[in-house]
This record gives C-alpha cells, structure tokens and sequence, in this order.
C-alpha cells in the first residue's frame, strides 16, 4: 500500500519563489507526486533516508515562515519586547516603541522583526545581540 510519503508532491504553501536552501531545491526540482522516493533517490545519487530529511526539512523551513509571517498580536508582541529587553537592556523598550512606530496599520511578526533587526545592525549593539534576539525567539517558537 504506497502512501503519500512514499510518492511525496510538494507540501501546501511551497512556491517556486519560497527561500529554501539550494540542497532542498534539488530535491523539489525533481518531486511531483508521480515518482517514488525510491526513484528520488535514485535520479539524485542518494539514499532514501537523505531523501525523506530533505522533505521533512522543507516541511520545516514552512512552518518557520508561516509563525514570520503571522500578524503581529498583542501577546507576540509582549514577547518579542520582553525578549529584546533581556537582550538588548532597558534601550529594547525604545527600539520596540520606535519599530512599532514605522510598521503599517496591520503587521507581520517578520516586518516587526525585520525593523528590529535593521535597528540592531545599525546600533552600537553589533551583529551578537541580532544572534542573541533569534536564538532567544527560536526557543519560544517565534523564529
């Protein structure tokens, strides 16, 4: 009995124009629902259970983007202020207020976070507390 896994088509919300590694890219170019991950694996040179982490790290990639790309709620944004105050300090309380500030009427958690991101760069704060903000969001599922 073949399952969906075992002729995988790409997953819902993929598109060509979706940010994805080069190596998962090559997998895709060739997935379409008709070939078997036995003939994946086979057209690409490698094993099955190579095959099978690709797609389930593609699964992942889309998951990351669908929480980036939710609209900003007021308990998201409590987390993200009380993530950048532990990073950042007190001074994350204005760089929240002033990124808040410059986002359109309804925004993304990855328009808050790019602003925010933006701020660190051009700070004395350098690129570790942009590292630091990510992992710390990472770990609360919100990057």
């Amino acid at each position: 009995m073949s399952t969906e896994l075992d002729y995988p088509a790409w997953p819902p919300g993929l598109s060509d124009s979706t940010a994805l590694p080069f190596a998962c890219w090559r997998v895709l170019h060739v997935t379409d629902g008709r070939r078997s991950i036995e003939k994946l694996a086979a057209t690409l040179g490698g094993s099955e259970a190579q095959i099978r982490q690709v797609l389930t790290e593609v699964r992942s990639w889309l998951d990351r983007a669908a929480v980036r790309e939710q609209p900003l709620t007021p308990g998201i944004q409590e987390a993200l202020r009380q993530a950048l105050i532990s990073v950042v300090g007190p001074m994350g309380e204005l760089m929240i207020d002033d990124a808040l500030d410059d986002l359109p009427e309804h925004p993304t958690l990855s328009a808050l976070l790019g602003r925010l991101n933006a701020q660190l760069g051009t700070t004395q704060l350098g690129v570790s507390h942009a590292q630091a903000l990510a992992r710390l969001l990472r770990t609360k599922g919100l990057a």
